[in-house]
Order: structure tokens, then C-alpha cells, then sequence
């Protein structure tokens, strides 16, 4: 009988805790198969979320996305917001759900309104497609450094690394975003990961890409740690090629991953490109089918911790 009352007791108390959890938890608010959250509070994802292909047939093709967000970050109008304050921090549990997209043309997760502090985790995302459209996880907002330094010459390296002209041979200006990507499986097209800002993470998830770049970061201070990046090599390779990509990263930590290139008779871009980013610590980390695990542009360095 005491024992019926323990486990009555830790029933009890665990539905307790349970039921916390859900009343702290805002459900994501889902349309047909698209989602959408604000800047701050906790979402969790209570369902799958699959785009499929739909054929247009005034056009007779399929219709294209042109990059939208299987799960948007928005303002409270839904409009795009440049000019949003630092708020606290924005949670998105996808509780093991999936975010899947059968068009070859959208971005699994997107940040429209310069968010910052976002933590996102568990769960899995597919965007397939090779093109620039197709991203796994976008948090960078549509007007940021990126857009304007990201996509032609670097000036102060005297390379082409992706970037917009800085004619003034200085870094643009990066926002404290601190944003956390975890235990997040991610299967995209193009590229699997893009973050702007200071002191971004991305830990103990799989980030798997069909072309030649795994995860692009801008800005100082950025821990990539324990994950698994694996890299097909598709596509024509250029100059901004690398498993992992660091633009400006000053003071990055590259710590515990595993780095495989899966591209048959496709050579292997650099495991590790570095564009003007200084004293990068690498550590512990394990490379497979990667001729050139580092290579550094511009005013670049790392030291390596064995």
C-alpha cells in the first residue's frame, strides 16, 4: 500500500511539472504547412510542418518560394521590422518535430526582424535544392551585414570571400546576437546554417549539405562544438568554399566535430576557411576526406590545442 502511494505521489508531481512545462510553452502557430513566431518567448512545435511540390497550373510549372521560412521569425504585424530593440530570449523547442520542404527553393527556419537570442532545438530539417534560396537555418534578418558585405570582394583580405565591398578595410558593424542552435539534425541543399552577429553556437547537431559549405558565421566570438558536418561537394567549387566558413570570427572556438566529405571524385573544399578572423582556437576536431583542413585569407590566424 505505501508503495501504491509513493508512485500515486511521483504521478502526481511529475504531471505537475508536466503540465508547467505546457502552460510556459506557446504553441507555434501553424498555416496549411508554413509556421510562424515573434521575437521573444518560448514556442514549441507540436507538429510536423511539410511543404509539399505544388503545380501551378495557369503557369504549368511548380511553384517557387524564392526562399521563404518553413518556420518564420516576424514581428506582431507579420511585416519585416529593421529596427527591432534587444529582447529577451526567444525559444524554440521543436520537440523532435520535423520541418520539411519538397519544393528546392526555401529556408527551413528564417529570421525576418534581426532577432537575437535565439535558441532553437530537437528537432530535424530538410530543404533540398542547390541554390542560394535553400538554407537550413537563417538567422541573419534580410537587412544585415551580410546582405551588404557578404556577396562580392572582401577589400581588406584582397580576396573574393562572399562578402559585400569593405572599401573602408574595416568589419562591419555586428549586433551581441548570442544565438544557439542545439541538437538540431539539419539536411539542406545549399548551405545548412547562417548566422550573423557576436558570440553565435551551434552544438551537438548534424549539419549535412549536398553542396560544398556546411555553415557560414559573420562576426566574433562564435562556438561550433560536438557536431557532425558532412559534406557531399555537389556543385561548381569557387573561392568561398569550406566546410565551415568564418567571416570576421576574432576569438571563434572550432572544438569536437566531425567533418566527413562524402563527394565521389569531387574534390574536398578546406574543412576550415577562415576570412579575417584572428586567434580561432581549433580543438579536438576529427577530419575525413578533407585534403586541407584549415586555410586561412586575409588577416587570419588559429592555434591548434591537441
Amino acid at each position: 500500500m505505501k508503495i501504491n502511494k509513493l508512485l500515486l505521489l511521483v504521478v502526481l508531481a511529475f504531471s505537475g511539472v508536466q503540465s508547467s512545462i505546457a502552460q510556459n510553452c506557446q504553441a507555434i502557430d501553424t498555416h496549411e504547412t508554413t509556421g510562424w513566431v515573434l521575437p521573444a518567448g518560448k514556442y514549441c512545435l507540436n507538429v510536423d510542418i511539410k511543404q509539399p511540390e505544388l503545380f501551378d497550373s495557369h503557369s504549368m510549372r511548380f511553384k517557387t518560394f524564392s526562399g521563404a521560412g518553413l518556420l518564420s521569425i516576424i514581428n506582431g504585424e507579420g511585416e519585416v521590422d529593421q529596427h527591432s530593440a534587444r529582447s529577451p530570449r526567444l525559444e524554440i523547442d521543436l520537440r523532435n518535430h520535423t520541418l520539411e520542404a519538397r519544393p528546392k527553393n526555401m529556408v527551413g527556419v528564417r529570421d525576418n526582424v534581426q532577432s537575437e537570442r535565439v535558441y532553437l532545438h530537437n528537432g530535424s530539417i530538410i530543404v533540398p535544392g542547390t541554390k542560394e534560396p535553400n538554407v537550413g537555418i537563417d538567422l541573419q534578418s534580410l537587412q544585415s551585414p551580410r546582405t551588404a558585405y557578404a556577396r562580392s570582394t572582401c577589400a581588406r583580405s584582397d580576396s573574393s570571400c562572399g562578402g559585400g565591398s569593405a572599401s573602408d578595410g574595416k568589419a562591419p558593424t555586428y549586433r551581441q546576437t548570442e544565438h544557439v542552435v542545439e541538437k538540431v539534425d539539419v539536411r539542406a541543399g545549399w548551405l545548412g546554417v547562417q548566422m550573423v552577429g557576436i558570440g553565435n553556437t551551434i552544438r551537438d547537431s548534424v549539419i549535412e549539405v549536398d553542396s560544398r559549405g556546411a555553415i557560414a558565421l559573420f562576426g566574433p566570438g562564435s562556438k561550433i562544438e560536438n557536431n557532425t558536418i558532412i559534406v557531399h561537394g555537389k556543385g561548381d567549387p569557387t573561392p568561398e568554399d569550406g566546410a565551415i566558413v568564418l567571416w570576421d570570427g576574432n576569438g571563434a572556438v572550432i572544438r569536437n566535430n566531425r567533418f566527413i566529405f562524402k563527394g565521389w571524385l569531387k574534390k574536398a573544399p578546406p574543412g576550415i576557411r577562415l576570412i579575417d578572423s584572428a586567434d580561432v582556437q581549433l580543438e579536438g576536431n576529427t577530419f575525413e576526406g578533407f585534403a586541407v583542413q584549415v586555410e586561412q585569407v586575409g588577416a587570419s590566424s588559429h592555434r591548434a590545442d591537441r
